[in-house]
């Protein structure tokens, strides 16, 4: 399979280098303007917008599709604000939903005040207030922003870095990089052959330059691309679309796929479900919840189903928990997952959740011992912007705490706390249709390329859903029959301890301890692998209260301050990373790719034998929420067909079929 390819160091971007004359910015390192200094707004309609024919065809888009749109040199968002302005109006007039999902990579982003001072359009004014108010800090990465039926993938990197975690279809193309005497990395052959690899036959682009250094690659990548007038004094710009193959096809179509080409079925994009399909999603934490809600904005008809009398009754039920990710100190997908899981999460609330359920404190990890405070040094070492991630003395990390400490750690400045039941009713409260609740899941069977549900309880029955999405923890296994999902309930409690000393900010390490909520404060968490006892533990308690006292040495809270706790059961995998996507059928897999046994790395022709309609997201362990929310997008991305808001190679990371898949490679199926 292709080398596998994570944003590299350092984490934090440099940003765009202008200058200015008369409010126009001008890129200095490229020698090269953002926009016409005549009329910016004329000229990137007449060379992106009308060449791709996007009045028509966002107008023509059936009921719950989408448009996907991807462009390379998001700059100062003037594409993406007309982009959208243009779709608002087409859609206005239509009664059904369509959704448009418009990707970006931008590899030297302007700065947040750059950005403000650049888009002072009076028609795009709104629009550009929307985009700046959720405008991600400039973090390598995928960031997903949400405007109602637009959301918007911006991808900070290097086009060479992003393009290749990038999967999914495309239906067009902007090239709004630099010109290609400036830019060079940008109109490379290998980039235009990645962008015929997202394409499909009707896919169209369209390109400001018509130099023969974009034009050739072009063409040779596969695009039939046509010279035009261009905007006032430009001569030419290029326009194009993607032919049925590329002008040098391989000389055997036959031959099996090299190792640069090649793609594990198991990697490889089911296909998508049928628009309006009915669908099932089995539990009612923050998983379940946020999977509901993202396949309901796709246009699915989509029924919650909750055993609990209430939403947020099992991992998701604690009254305080940490928005937290512990980063690597090397670039590997678990650490690309949680950084984004985290920037996501907390955009999420802040656009969704008053503060008397989530706060942005800010969160201390703190060191506990000379060893791990040299593994942070090395994470800071990967350079995050420091307004995101920096390294504090002891003497700093009780300043923010108004605690006394006596370690040093790391400050998570836009990090914080959340309620997660409040958060959770606050996403059911967008659903069209009511959750059921009391209503438990007996049995799972397939029916007719449908899934038959028989219910007990409250809504007990039987019931048929084209597709069952399973959020329901390590309770997911007990439905799937033969498969041996690796999913392990670990019990957790958690203390609830009057609020007299507690610190201004999260603070953790072994264990953790958050502010104020209500008269109390959260302090856990216990840890138990072989425990299903459901009721609170003193020793548990008092076991919490030692955590509390090496996280905040000067402490004075004892056994008489605790007022309650809670004990819930997170759902964990044997390598820690979710399971999020689409089952396959084990049987088949067994059967199919039996030279597994013989050759892990044997490259098969077949594709994966998915079980139609059933999908899973669960073992998000103790970082849910953070993890929980992206992983919902993803999955409906993947459902829907959209192009994945994560890089492709942390998606094959959560594939759930791949402890199956290990275990045949390790003969033990």
């Amino acid at each position: 399979m292709p080398k596998q390819t994570l944003f590299s160091d350092p984490q934090l971007l440099p940003c765009a280098n202008l200058s200015w004359c008369d409010g126009n910015p001008m890129a200095v390192d490229f020698d090269d303007v953002y926009g016409s200094t005549y009329d910016a707004v004329a000229e990137k309609n007449h060379v992106f917008l009308a060449p791709n024919k996007l009045a028509q065809r966002f107008l023509d888009l059936p009921a719950n599709a989408h448009f996907s749109l991807l462009e390379l040199g998001f700059g100062g968002a003037l594409n993406f604000l007309l982009t959208w302005q243009l779709w608002l109006q087409q859609r206005q007039t239509q009664t059904t939903p369509a959704r448009l999902v418009y990707t970006s990579i931008e590899a030297y982003p302007m700065t947040l005040a750059d950005l403000q001072r650049w888009q002072q359009w009076p028609q795009l004014r709104d629009l550009a207030k929307q985009l700046q108010a959720q405008y991600p800090l400039p973090i390598k990465g995928f960031h997903q922003l949400h405007f109602g039926e637009v959301t918007l993938n911006l991808i900070l990197a290097p086009v060479e870095e992003a393009l290749p975690q990038v999967q999914g279809r495309v239906d067009a193309i902007y090239l709004d990089g630099f010109k290609p005497a400036q830019n060079p990395a940008m109109w490379q052959p290998a980039v235009m052959q990645m962008l015929a690899s997202l394409s499909h036959r009707h896919t169209t682009l369209a390109s400001y330059s018509a130099a023969k250094s974009a034009r050739d690659p072009l063409t040779v990548a596969g695009f039939a691309v046509v010279t035009a007038s261009g905007f006032d004094k430009k001569r030419h710009q290029l326009s194009g679309v993607l032919r049925d193959a590329p002008i040098a096809p391989a000389k055997n179509a036959n031959r099996q796929p090299s190792k640069a080409t090649y793609t594990p079925p198991w990697q490889r994009s089911a296909p998508p479900l049928a628009p309006g399909a009915k669908v099932a999603v089995i539990g009612a934490g923050i998983s379940g919840c946020s999977t509901a809600l993202a396949l309901q904005q796709r246009g699915y008809q989509v029924q919650l189903i909750e055993r609990a009398d209430a939403v947020a009754q099992g991992a998701s039920g604690n009254k305080q928990g940490m928005l937290y990710a512990k980063l690597p100190d090397s670039a590997i997908v678990s650490g690309q997952l949680h950084q984004q899981g985290l920037q996501h999460s907390m955009r999420k609330l802040g656009n969704s959740l008053s503060a008397d359920y989530w706060q942005a404190t800010g969160l201390l990890q703190l060191a506990q011992d000379d060893t791990e405070l040299k593994q942070m040094q090395r994470l800071i070492n990967r350079e995050f912007p420091a307004q995101w991630l920096s390294l504090v003395s002891p003497e700093q990390a009780s300043g923010f705490t108004q605690q006394a400490v006596t370690a040093g750690g790391l400050n998570y400045a836009e990090a914080g706390w959340v309620n997660p039941p409040a958060w959770c009713r606050s996403i059911v409260s967008q659903l069209q249709k009511p959750p059921w609740l009391q209503t438990r899941l007996v049995a799972l069977q397939a029916h007719q390329q449908q899934w038959q549900l028989a219910l007990a309880g409250d809504y007990a029955g039987s019931y048929v859903f084209d597709a069952v999405v399973l959020c329901n923890a390590s309770d997911a296994s007990h439905y799937v029959a033969g498969f041996g999902l690796p999913l392990k309930p670990i019990r957790g409690q958690v203390s609830y301890v009057k609020d007299t000393f507690a610190p201004a900010k999260v603070v953790c390490g072994d264990g953790y301890v958050t502010p104020a909520q209500d008269g109390t404060m959260a302090v856990g968490a216990s840890y138990n692998l072989a425990s299903e006892d459901t009721q609170l533990r003193q020793q548990d308690h008092l076991d919490n209260l030692q955590r509390l006292r090496q996280l905040l040495p000067g402490s004075k809270v004892s056994e008489a301050d605790i007022c309650g706790g809670r004990v819930g059961f997170r759902a964990t995998t044997p390598d820690y990373l979710p399971m999020l996507g689409q089952l396959a059928d084990s049987q088949q897999m067994l059967h199919s790719f039996a030279h597994l046994r013989k050759d892990k790395n044997y490259r098969f022709k077949q594709d994966m034998p998915w079980l139609p309609g059933l999908y899973i997201n669960a073992g998000h362990g103790s970082k849910g929420l953070i993890t929980a929310p992206l992983c919902a997008e993803l999955l409906a991305a993947q459902i829907a067909g959209e192009v994945l808001p994560v890089s492709c190679h942390v998606a094959a990371a959560l594939e759930p079929n791949r402890f199956f898949l290990r275990d045949m490679m390790r003969r033990k199926r």
